[in-house]
């Protein structure tokens, strides 16, 4: 058994802050809540609530949870999962709107169509 060697698989790594806010997102989304001006309330996963503020209007994000407290030059899970929030709610309002000119388009379309005999 000279200089055999066993092939061994490493862990996989720990989840990023990220993806843990995508979970947090994803498990318990309908709980992040839009207080205003870029701040937001996001559940913990001890049962706590924490403030994220998204500094739309300039300064730096932060978070009250302890993680960004000892780390603020890193994006905390919260932070993550009320950017992925914001971002879908402001796709969906993009659709709406979206929706709601071709719907708009369409009547008036169709009411053209009518003064013209058609």
């Amino acid at each position: 058994m000279d200089n055999v060697r066993i092939a061994q698989t490493a862990p996989p790594p720990p989840p990023t802050r990220e993806l843990r806010g995508l979970g947090i997102y994803r498990e318990r989304g309908d709980e992040i809540t839009h207080e205003g001006h870029g701040v937001y309330t996001v559940p913990g996963c001890s049962g706590s609530t924490y403030t994220v503020n998204l500094a739309v209007f300039g300064g730096e994000e932060c978070c009250d949870c302890p993680d960004h407290q000892r780390h603020p030059e890193l994006t905390c899970k919260h932070l993550a999962a009320a950017a992925i929030f914001r971002a879908k709610a402001r796709t969906r309002a993009r659709e709406e709107q979206a929706a709601r000119t071709t719907a708009r388009a369409s009547r008036s379309n169709v009411a053209a169509l009518g003064a013209f005999g058609g």
